[in-house]
């Protein structure tokens, strides 16, 4: 939506000089409101993004992490760069900033600064644990470059075992994680018990919302009365799949 209306925002001028919404139209025509538009379309742009790699059927809980850690990450990048004036993560933005010579840069990196410093430190109090080292999951993620010394004593020997397997090893290269996990959890059960349990819970609302959606189109209004169990099923399954 921000990203429309930045795109027509010369329409938009002209519809609120024609409409005599004299007070709106100055008001969005300021260059202080402008240069924040700008931002917060690129802002709204890197958080979409954002989401997105937090949606989809084939992913987990580590995966996700990776996804969190990696973002705050970029805050203190887009800081350290705003800081000197270097507003190229943010497109919009630095267009209109070179467009606008005359604008004295220093009050709009404050306030750019000031914003990213706030989603930082909001970013950690939501997501404190997301830089946390955890051996189970480097054992999940490649169980063949654990140190294994640094694993519970009742998973040390068993991963050991696992290590060392060739098979295991040259299929790991080919498999999903999933299914890598599952495949192996009778040969070893101790370790592919933990494994399971880091990778299997939904990390996301995403499949749930999808199992929502599903079963919307499938009990409409004129199928108000509809027992949709068995016909909810196989919709489910398309996104698990």
């Amino acid at each position: 939506m921000l990203s429309r209306l930045y795109e027509l925002r010369d329409e938009v001028e002209t519809f609120l000089q024609k409409e005599k919404q004299d007070k709106l139209y100055k008001a969005f025509r300021e260059e202080d409101f402008q240069l924040s538009l700008a931002y917060l379309v690129d802002f709204f742009e890197a958080i979409k993004n954002l989401n997105l790699k937090l949606q989809g059927r084939n992913t987990n809980i580590i995966a996700h992490s990776d996804v969190i850690r990696a973002f705050p990450e970029k805050i203190h990048l887009w800081k350290r760069k705003v800081q000197v004036g270097n507003f190229s993560s943010f497109s919009h933005l630095n267009e209109l900033l070179s467009e606008k010579r005359n604008i004295e840069q220093y009050d709009v990196t404050k306030e750019v600064f000031s914003h990213l410093y706030s989603l930082a430190e909001e970013f950690m109090h939501d997501f404190p644990d997301v830089s946390m080292e955890n051996f189970l999951w480097t054992l999940v993620q490649n169980p063949f470059n654990t140190d294994v010394e640094l694993l519970l004593e009742s998973l040390q020997e068993e991963a050991i075992d696992l290590k060392c397997d060739s098979c295991a090893k040259r299929d790991f290269e080919t498999m999903k994680l999933e299914e890598f996990w599952v495949k192996y959890l009778p040969m070893y059960p101790k370790v592919g018990e933990e494994a399971l349990r880091v990778i299997l819970p939904f990390s996301s609302t995403y499949l749930c919302e999808a199992g929502f959606s599903a079963l919307v189109v499938l009990k409409t209004k004129q199928r108000n009365r509809l027992d949709v169990e068995n016909d909810c099923h196989p919709s489910i399954l398309e996104f698990l799949i």
